[in-house]
């Protein structure tokens, strides 16, 4: 199956990906829990309600970053790809 056809039926998820055990990416993020399970306790209700709307703007905010980045990057990559056809018909010159 070709690649856009795996992406119509759903087979590839963009914005979907794991995180090797041991990376740096699942290092910070073990360390945000921490730091969110020490903090949490040490809240009143008044600022824990405050705090878990802090936390899902800043999620809203992420997803939206990572959309953009996501098609910024795709169109990127078409434009280089335009060029790339564009010189098609240039023959390669050996050094």
């Amino acid at each position: 199956m070709k690649i856009l056809e795996e992406f119509w039926y759903g087979n590839i998820q963009p914005n979907e990906k794991s995180i090797p055990v041991g990376s740096k990416h699942a290092k910070l993020l073990q360390l945000v829990v921490q730091n969110e399970d020490a903090l949490i306790p040490l809240l009143s209700e008044e600022a824990k309600e405050v705090f878990d709307k802090f936390r899902g703007a800043q999620d809203e905010l992420s997803g939206i970053n990572e959309c953009d980045a996501f098609v910024l990057g795709f169109r990127l990559g078409g434009r280089f790809m335009l060029e790339v056809m564009e010189n098609m018909d240039i023959p390669f010159i050996d050094e």
